[in-house]
């Protein structure tokens, strides 16, 4: 233990001495500062201030992944190419501490950074903004959806050929993506339910609401006309031209599992409830918002960190650099890759290999690429507590520690082949 906190110790004193942190603090105050003057949003003080939000603190939080990963890259790799790093181990020095006391460092330095973006954030907002828990409805699983789809298309005599002679787990995944998709119509002087489990066994919530999307099958904005209900709560709609609703509900009486809508409009209405359908259940404040957006960015710059010292360690810096900054460019596009790409069956085996691999990619990588924290804070839902700490006990802890202990199981081997 004393091992790691004087490698800890040492290794953040370097970054200070050679300026890491020092810049990487002026380059995100610079932005924080000056982005809300240059944004421009969509007419709106509320679209405004989701835009500064979002794209204020996620420019600093893409600053320190570019900047952290690539000095943790080259972290160990420069020291055992001064040959520095043999006169570390002649002491009594695990290789494990020396990784993970770098690993802290980086990660150290990274929380410096992103408190004094959060602190110039807060004081430029209202720390008392309500923000609202998110739930969706309760559905089939998109694999179980895709199963029941399949069926029915092989069933059905006007499927393509194509399709019909497609790989079964090929058909089933491209189900299973186009499940957020699935539109379900409410036509006119019907009712529609769905369940929300969430709700269940709780007394009424002041402050409910339900947000909703609705389109038709011309794709135009249309009157919309219903009713709302949720056990004893109700809510209006009433609308002509927005395209997202949010409706409050008032009224007597406990919070039932199942929301209901009538329409009694004059045409039909279609939506996807995965994506269109959401109850808003009033949470805490946005202070309590943003410190929970804190804690999911340092987990997640923990995990780039400790991937660059892995690097580090077994290979030379310009390697290290190269692959790290690769892999970061592939989990970037991988995404776009497998949802552009033009044929969807798969039917060549140079193109399945290589959209396997991507979709590996992509796997690895989410942690990284997905900025969900900051869009949530920027729309004022709750980052949720459950899934922020589930996160900083996986990429703050346990992944860091596995991690260095892979990277000081490399170091000695390392030292052998160059000897």
């Amino acid at each position: 233990m004393i091992s790691f906190w004087r490698i800890f110790w040492l290794e953040c004193v370097t970054l200070v001495r050679t300026g890491t942190l020092a810049m990487l603090s002026v380059a995100a105050a610079a932005w924080m500062l000056v982005f809300p003057h240059l944004a421009k949003g969509d007419g709106t003080p509320e679209g405004l201030r989701e835009l500064t939000i979002h794209f204020s603190l996620g420019g600093v939080f893409a600053l320190l992944v570019v900047a952290l990963l690539a000095s943790a890259a080259g972290s160990v790799a420069r020291e055992r190419a001064a040959k520095r790093l043999q006169l570390t181990l002649v002491r009594p020095v695990r290789f494990a501490a020396i990784a993970l006391g770098k690993i802290a460092a980086h990660v150290a330095v990274g929380a410096v950074v992103l408190a004094l973006s959060c602190a110039i954030l807060a004081v430029r907002t209202d720390l008392r903004t309500p923000c609202r828990h998110v739930l969706s409805p309760t559905l089939p699983s998109p694999r179980e959806e895709a199963k029941v789809m399949y069926a029915a298309y092989m069933a059905d005599t006007n499927t393509p050929v194509e399709v019909r002679r497609a790989k079964r787990s090929v058909v089933l995944r491209l189900l299973e993506n186009r499940a957020i998709d699935h539109y379900q119509t409410i036509p006119t002087n019907s009712c529609a339910e769905w369940k929300f489990g969430s709700l269940e066994g709780q007394e009424w919530i002041k402050g409910l609401s339900v947000r909703m999307r609705f389109t038709n099958q011309l794709e135009m904005r249309q009157d919309v006309q219903g009713v709302f209900r949720l056990g004893g709560l109700e809510g209006t709609v009433s609308n002509i031209t927005q395209a997202v609703l949010t409706v409050p509900l008032a009224g007597e009486g406990k919070a039932a599992e199942r929301l209901t809508f009538e329409n009694k409009g004059q045409t039909a209405l279609m939506l996807r409830p995965r994506r269109d359908l959401n109850l808003l259940v009033p949470a805490d404040a946005f202070g309590w918002n943003l410190l929970r957006t804190f804690v999911t960015l340092v987990s997640v710059l923990a995990l780039v960190v400790s991937f660059g010292v892995l690097l580090s360690s077994g290979l030379g810096r310009p390697v290290a650099l190269f692959v790290a900054f690769v892999t970061l460019i592939v989990g970037e596009m991988s995404p776009s890759v497998i949802e552009q790409y033009p044929d969807e069956l798969e039917t060549n085996l140079a193109d399945r290999i290589g959209l396997a691999i991507t979709r590996v990619a992509v796997r690895v990588t989410r942690p990284v690429s997905a900025l969900s924290p900051l869009g949530a804070l920027s729309r004022d839902e709750c980052v949720e507590s459950r899934e922020t700490w589930q996160l900083a006990v996986t990429d703050l802890l346990v992944l860091p520690l596995l991690l260095s202990l892979v990277a000081g199981f490399v170091v000695p081997r390392k030292q052998d082949d160059m000897t």
